[in-house]
């Protein structure tokens, strides 16, 4: 019986921690790399949260390890913004302002290449959950 209250405490106190679990976080890196039409460019692999810690009550700061996999090649973004540089797939930037933000932070890729991403999150406890700060 005793063994049973003190699995049912653990459970609790882990249940009551009030940090989001690692599946949270996931979603919500995932959904803000995979905005704007780059989810088109990229996929989000092998996420993983490597460290963590409350700044405060409302404030969670949380480390990330992820694999970013190409789904197209530079080139193949490059051809893609000439044919149509007003089109839709990339979000509200400007042609000329993607690719130089894209090549900047990738350089030249090819499909399949995978490249390895640390990064550190602030996420905002609020009234209807956790949320990353922008």
């Amino acid at each position: 019986m005793k063994k049973i209250a003190v699995v049912l405490v653990v459970a609790l106190l882990a249940a009551c921690s009030g940090v989001p679990d690692n599946k949270e976080i996931e979603t919500m890196v995932r959904g803000s790399l995979l905005t704007d039409g780059l989810d088109d460019l990229f996929t989000m692999e092998n996420f993983a949260k490597t460290n963590g810690f409350r700044e405060s009550d409302n404030v969670y700061i949380v480390d990330v390890a992820y694999d970013l996999v190409f789904q197209k090649s530079f080139i193949d973004v490059v051809k893609e913004i000439r044919e149509d540089p007003t089109g839709p797939q990339y979000g509200m930037f400007g042609s000329k302002f993607i690719l130089t933000a894209i090549q900047s932070n990738f350089g030249q890729f090819e499909v399949g290449d995978r490249i390895q991403k640390t990064d550190k999150v602030t996420l905002h406890k609020t009234e209807n959950g956790w949320q990353l700060a922008e």
